[in-house]
């Protein structure tokens, strides 16, 4: 009876074991290319591609140019010292860059006057920007942040705010999400996309009056715009990396960029 039931597994046929391929990096689109891997992943059962959590584009940057990750996503452009290592940079979506404020704050819109005044310790409390008798707990991202660089392009101020000590600074969109969640009373700054990975009500706020939305940007309303890459060395691409390519450009991976608040781009 036993060599039967070995003999019969024998012939069994060995299961197919699915390709898998993981896109490290940055984690501004952690949760918008998340969605995209994951509906890839429901179409073609024989591929799984993963997005895990974020490491940063310097991260990402690292494995690529060592070899050891052949598709990272990134949150900027490459810089020449980078171009000159043979990389391949294809950019997939713009996203807004917004300042949000945790559950129990009803503010919905504030100046950048405002923002200067609370970044810089001057308004310490909710009361002052029309809100509750409340703390604003101040969130930070590190120095060189994808973020941080498109709000200073534009709030040229950021280049020179003396953050307040008890601010604290956060390292990714992911664990800006969570802190944001976590404190009521919360200010800080992410990426549009990454809020649709909030558990509980977190809310973005209209800057000078225009809100921030996917029309607005379109518009030149809204100007805190990012873009987002993907970054490889084209000789090195996998089979796999090219099918989810043709994924994320299609009408359906576009589909879901743009339900998620970005702004889907046309591949090359």
């Amino acid at each position: 009876m036993v060599l039967g039931a070995i003999c019969l597994w024998l012939w069994l046929p060995a299961p197919v074991r699915a390709d898998v391929l993981e896109i490290p990096g940055t984690g501004a689109c952690e949760v918008l290319l998340r969605e995209v891997a994951n509906a890839f992943n429901a179409r073609h059962p024989e591929h799984r591609v993963s997005v895990p959590r974020s490491i940063g584009t310097v991260g990402g940057m690292r494995l690529v140019t060592s070899d050891q990750a052949v598709l990272v996503r990134v949150g900027r452009p490459l810089t020449p010292e980078e171009k000159d290592q043979g990389l391949t940079y294809l950019p997939f979506a713009k996203d807004l860059v917004v300042f949000a404020v945790g559950a129990k704050v009803p503010v919905r819109g504030i100046t950048t006057a405002q923002l200067k005044a609370a970044y810089n310790g001057t308004i310490k409390n909710w009361r002052e920007l029309g809100g509750p008798q409340a703390p604003i707990r101040l969130l930070l991202r590190q120095p060189g942040d994808a973020s941080l660089l498109i709000i200073e392009k534009h709030l040229e101020y950021f280049r020179q705010i003396a953050f307040p000590s008890g601010a604290k600074v956060v390292y990714t969109d992911p664990d800006m999400l969570a802190l944001l969640q976590k404190y009521d009373y919360s200010l800080g700054w992410l990426t549009l996309s990454s809020l649709e990975g909030a558990k509980t009500p977190v809310y973005p706020l209209a800057l000078d009056g225009v809100a921030p939305s996917r029309e607005n940007a379109r518009a030149r309303k809204y100007e805190l715009l990012g873009e987002y890459a993907l970054v490889f060395k084209e000789r090195q691409l996998p089979r796999l990396a090219r099918i989810f390519l043709d994924f994320l450009f299609s009408e359906e991976g576009r589909i879901i960029i743009e339900r998620l608040g970005a702004i889907s781009l046309p591949g090359n």
